[in-house]
């Protein structure tokens, strides 16, 4: 197979002289590596390579990752070795191709236990330390899902019944629904047959009906547009054969009717909701079917506003649905994690630079700035391998076991039962012998060795295990089994904690007051339980004394706090008990601006928290852990999130004009959200906003009041 020159050519305009050739490189040397090797429609091996790579160039993939599409069957079918993959196409190419093989394991868990399916998915996910492993595998999938007719008809139903409990649902995790749509479609014509053909008879029927209500509704969409002069693509959009068989399993073949999306796509979020509300002002909305997925995105950061609408026809009342997105939504919509390869001015982006590649375009001109941590997060597990903070391995059976990132043999031990745990005195990890305290790794088949003479468990395995259950079944064997022991450890580590803070256990528990508290806190019955709990690992030297030593430091602190009011010039204009450089965040419950009254909560670990002192969440905190908490002088310098409650009329087009009020008195919209009802009732909205002031809101809030339809506006 020799490559034209339109596609070299194609390949230069995407990727510049440089990546085609690399590619042109990888495509000449797979070639050479798979010469002879067929498949089973009597193809070359390297046609299919050759499938794999242009799915991935249709996609706008990065250099590496067409490289590794062509190069993905290499190791596993011919005798290449790792060295000449590293030293002709470099480390990051070979570690995606050591994924891809690893994967592998994948496909033999699922036909042993095919119950595993979604702990697989998560193995599948985690396994891969780039993201364009899992990439390169689901088009891997689907250029040989566009083979499946050379198979017998018992393989085509396996493999299509594997790949929709497996790979479908990992495209949608990746948010990539241009895979989605093609795998589920094409595994619908080999799982259910009949239904495929009665289902694509219905859809070609309601094309051809639809073709000029389609064209007509199109056409109002642009001049709603325009009136509003809001720069628009629109798409009409064919529901997929499998997701409209869906709704017929669901709802019934005669409750599914919105078989046509129309997508309006905009230049920002404001444009979205204003022609959210245009459309409702033009057509009547369909009770429950207002979705917005800008202000609450999805799991795998889809973003876009859903409407479904009724259009008089001489047919009669046919709804349609709607959705509204940004340029920006609908890139991610289409492509997930891809969106960042999409070809740009720059030229296509590799993964690494993703995270700024992503973040500058789906933030531009602040747009999404309300989920951008949400986005950021998404994109950090890009990098780092999704389910990040968790390894899964697997038993000698093949089930999958969950656990923590850096657990040891002896954590899976515990996991599978306690008595497995206390016996434990060896492991195999895939095949070898190895020290219990040896790290595991996604994908690693581990097998424990047991003896009825071990001893138990050694106290330095907590220091070490990972996973809380370990920790909690290794501390009920301590604290069962050597009570003595424990209580002598225990109260040795509690003198040792008294000492750092210059004071005796003796001194401390003078407090009979805070040692009552404590002992009924923990639910003691003691002092010497109180020992033998500590001992065991069951409460630690903090929890018992802290609270001893901070009623002595009371004074000390106070006196500290005096010192630091000073320091309150900088704080976005916050000053905590004096301090000015404390962590800390406004709560969201009731979100505090500048002329409120408000107070700290020291949080545990998260620094403290503002509310508002009328707040009733207040009331629900420890009294002990409050602080004084002022605005200092340069408070309205900040911008701040605020938040209120519309209650009004619920007619045609409230939401728009709502907006337009608000933009008015150039004041940013975070969002506008609406409370279900029917027309004619009255109709709740929630109103985020950017502020600097009280006075500023407040000048908001009285603009909002004055309007028509208007019956109330309260934080």
């Amino acid at each position: 197979m020799v490559l034209g020159d339109k596609f070299i050519k194609e390949l230069q305009n995407v990727y510049g002289q440089d990546g085609s050739e690399e590619i042109i490189k990888a495509y000449n040397f797979a070639d050479s590596k798979l010469k002879g090797l067929k498949r089973e429609n009597g193809e070359d091996s390297i046609v299919h390579s050759f499938g794999v790579a242009e799915i991935l160039i249709n996609l706008k993939a990065d250099v590496q990752t067409v490289i590794c599409g062509l190069l993905h069957e290499v190791l596993d079918e011919t005798s290449c070795s790792d060295k000449e993959v590293s030293d002709k196409f470099g480390v990051v190419v070979l570690k995606i191709l050591q994924g891809l093989t690893k994967l592998s394991m994948i496909k033999k868990a699922y036909y042993q236990n095919p119950t595993e399916s979604d702990n697989l998915k998560k193995m599948f996910l985690a396994m891969g330390s780039d993201a364009r492993i899992a990439f390169v595998k689901l088009a891997d999938r689907l250029d040989n899902l566009q083979t499946l007719y050379v198979k017998s008809k018992e393989k085509q139903v396996k493999i299509a019944k594997e790949t929709m409990d497996l790979y479908a649902p990992i495209a949608e995790r990746l948010g990539m629904n241009i895979f989605k749509r093609q795998i589920e479609d094409l595994c619908f014509k080999y799982l259910f047959p009949e239904d495929y053909i009665a289902v694509n008879s219905f859809l070609s029927e309601q094309y051809k009906r639809s073709e000029s209500i389609v064209n007509e509704i199109t056409d109002q969409i642009k001049k709603i547009a325009k009136e509003h002069n809001i720069e628009a693509r629109i798409q009409s959009r064919k529901k997929s054969s499998f997701g409209v068989f869906v709704k017929w399993q669901k709802k019934g073949k005669k409750n599914v009717y919105d078989i046509i999306a129309h997508r309006i796509i905009v230049r920002s979020v404001q444009d979205c909701y204003t022609m959210l509300g245009a459309v409702h002002d033009k057509w009547k909305p369909m009770e429950g079917r207002i979705k917005d997925y800008i202000a609450s995105p999805k799991e795998n950061m889809y973003m876009s506003l859903h409407t479904t609408v009724i259009f008089a026809s001489e047919d009669g009342e046919i709804p349609f649905e709607i959705q509204i997105r940004t340029e920006q939504m609908h890139n991610f919509c289409e492509y997930g994690i891809a969106a960042h390869w999409i070809y740009k001015e720059s030229g296509v982006k590799s993964i690494s630079s993703s995270k700024n590649a992503i973040r500058s375009s789906i933030t531009k001109e602040g747009e999404l700035s309300k989920v951008e941590d949400n986005a950021e997060q998404f994109l950090d597990n890009i990098k780092k391998g999704f389910y990040s903070g968790k390894i899964f391995v697997f038993t000698p059976n093949y089930n999958v076991v969950e656990l923590p990132v850096g657990a040891l043999p002896i954590d899976l031990a515990y996991c599978i039962h306690s008595n497995i745990g206390n016996k434990c005195v060896g492991a195999k990890v895939n095949g070898k012998m190895v020290n219990l305290t040896t790290q595991l790794e996604t994908g690693d088949v581990v097998e424990i060795i047991t003896s009825s003479a071990s001893k138990g468990p050694s106290r330095d395995w907590l220091k070490k295990v990972k996973s809380r259950e370990a920790m909690s079944k290794i501390r009920a064997y301590f604290k069962k089994e050597h009570r003595e022991e424990n209580i002598k450890i225990g109260k040795d580590i509690l003198e040792n904690y008294a000492k750092r803070y210059g004071f005796t256990l003796a001194k401390l528990f003078e407090d009979k007051e805070t040692l009552n508290e404590t002992m009924q806190r923990y639910k003691l019955s003691s002092i010497e339980e109180m020992y033998a709990v500590v001992g065991y690992g069951g409460l630690t030297s903090a929890q018992v004394l802290s609270k001893f030593v901070a009623k002595i430091k009371l004074n000390e602190k106070a006196d500290k706090a005096q010192k630091y009011a000073k320091a309150a010039k900088h704080n976005n204009g916050v000053v905590i008990g004096g301090h000015s450089d404390l962590l800390k965040k406004f709560a969201k419950c009731c979100n505090p601006i500048p002329g409120d009254e408000i107070i700290g909560y020291v949080s545990r670990g998260k620094g403290v928290t503002i509310h508002r002192k009328s707040c009733p969440c207040i009331m629900a905190l420890e009294s002990d852990r409050l602080i004084e908490t002022n605005w200092s002088k340069n408070s309205e310098s900040s911008l701040y999130e605020a938040s209120f409650k519309v209650v009004a009329k619920n007619v045609g087009g409230i939401s728009s004009a709502l907006s337009a009020k608000i933009s008015e008195s150039k004041t940013e919209i975070c969002y506008i959200l609406t409370e279900g009802s029917k027309l004619g009732e009255d109709i709740v909205l929630n109103v985020g906003i950017k502020i600097s002031s009280r006075k500023q809101l407040m000048e908001v809030i009285n603009k909002v009041r004055a309007m028509h339809n208007i019956y109330d506006v309260y934080r």
